[in-house]
């Protein structure tokens, strides 16, 4: 029991005292302070690679409509209104494209679909990924899930088709390669 008695005004003297207690302070504040600046970067980290994908999705949705695409040039030639696997597989390779460079995530999904009703084209582009994360791992987060979609629509012209006849040429003469009769 000895030893029991020798602690506690030792004990007593330790909370009384108040010399150096910024450097305990500091110690016990560093902990958290270092793990929600770790944090902080993490979310940084994830919310530059959503802001990449999204770029990424909005140039395959539009640049799979633009005027010289394929997808686009199908749609021109289409009789009935349904999908364009054309322009699906060229927004797909668009947006393979433009993250070919970046690493840091797994692409969960991709899907890509162009469709033609009437005189409308759509596009429509939509991802989901997964970004591991480093320090949010410690509480329980081992990675987080990053989605969005891209939409762009563009309207077909219309075609008008005009019967001129060959004898209205400026210089033509009425009776060659027509039936009609001539009017002088």
């Amino acid at each position: 029991m000895q030893p029991m008695s020798v602690l506690r005004p030792a004990t007593r003297r330790f909370g009384r005292n108040r010399r150096g207690n910024i450097a305990v302070t500091f110690a016990l504040v560093c902990v958290p302070l270092v793990y929600v600046i770790g944090c902080a970067v993490d979310c940084t980290r994830v919310a530059e690679l959503r802001g990449q994908l999204q770029a990424a999705a909005n140039a395959a949705s539009s640049g799979s409509l633009a005027k010289i695409a394929p997808g686009l040039l199908a749609a021109f030639v289409m009789t009935s209104d349904g999908p364009v696997a054309v322009g699906a597989a060229d927004a797909a390779d668009i947006f393979h494209a433009r993250m070919s460079g970046v690493t840091g995530y797994t692409l969960d999904s991709m899907v890509a679909t162009v469709t033609k009703r009437g005189a409308t084209v759509t596009s429509e582009v939509s991802f989901s990924v997964h970004v591991p994360t480093g320090f949010l791992r410690v509480i329980g987060w081992p990675f987080m899930t990053v989605s969005g979609a891209a939409t762009a629509t563009v309207k077909l012209p219309r075609f008008i088709d005009v019967y001129v006849s060959p004898w209205r040429f400026a210089g033509a003469d009425p009776g060659v390669g027509s039936h009609a009769p001539m009017l002088r």
